[in-house]
């Protein structure tokens, strides 16, 4: 497996561990609003149809967009994933622009301890692979105070 093959396979792997958690935290406060969800099935089409977890799908696009980039490996240039890369930072940073996904992702960020752990993988990986600067000021609410 090359380098930029193995940066990939981790980057995927932390974005799949956050989306995980981002969907189960999401449950739990859809449960706690309109009871339980009784199937997997149900779920799933909550995840697919409900606006309660449509903020989320900007994260499952960028996942499918890298997972394209690594299927077609031999045809993608670099640019393509720096790009890809780019817009997954952008979402995830405490100062992002996406109005229906920052508000609900940095509030489980701060109040969702497996969100927490699994955004400081993925922006550890987003950002660069940077130290301990990129991490703490990861754990930023979107006004800049620091997450608790």
């Amino acid at each position: 497996m090359s380098n930029r093959q193995e940066k990939v396979a981790q980057l995927r792997h932390a974005l799949l561990e956050l989306h995980k958690a981002l969907l189960d935290a999401q449950r739990i406060e859809y449960e706690r609003a309109r009871g339980r969800i009784e199937t997997r099935g149900e779920f799933l089409g909550l995840v697919l149809n409900h606006p309660e977890f449509e903020w989320i799908r900007a994260m499952s696009a960028l996942i499918a967009q890298m997972d394209e980039w690594a299927e077609e490996a031999e045809g993608t240039t670099e640019e393509e994933l720096d790009g890809i890369v780019e817009a997954l930072r952008e979402l995830i940073r405490p100062e992002g622009n996406n109005k229906a996904f920052t508000p609900k992702y940095w509030n489980l960020v701060n109040n969702a301890p497996d969100v927490t752990v699994a955004h400081v993988k993925a922006w550890r990986l987003v950002d660069g692979g940077a130290s301990g600067a990129s991490a703490s000021s990861s754990r930023r609410a979107p006004g800049g105070s620091p997450a608790h």
